[in-house]
């Protein structure tokens, strides 16, 4: 079974709660207006979404790394780790 991943863009006064926020809204609101029916792996990255923004501590996130804040853009790599928990990861600065 392949790795539930979602990337999240940071950046312009975005920060990781706010990239967050915005990749589960578009999510959901793709899965509400799209025709077709919605990929296997959605209800996966909607899970993995939901519980990241519920159990997060985001002032603390924002605080440990600049990537992090929004001031600069950079992209995250959310995944779970290997006891399920949300994992995420700064996979790129300065883009």
């Amino acid at each position: 079974m392949e790795e539930t991943t979602i990337e999240l863009l940071l950046g312009d006064g975005c920060c990781i709660e706010c990239a967050a926020k915005r990749t589960y809204n578009a999510m959901v609101l793709h899965l509400m207006t799209a025709e077709e029916a919605p990929a296997p792996d959605v209800e996966g990255r909607l899970d993995l979404l939901l519980e990241f923004l519920e159990t997060s501590d985001f002032s603390r996130l924002r605080g440990s790394d600049e990537a992090l804040d929004g001031t600069s853009n950079s992209r995250c790599l959310l995944r779970r780790d290997d006891d399920g928990k949300p994992l995420l990861t700064v996979i790129e600065t300065g883009t």
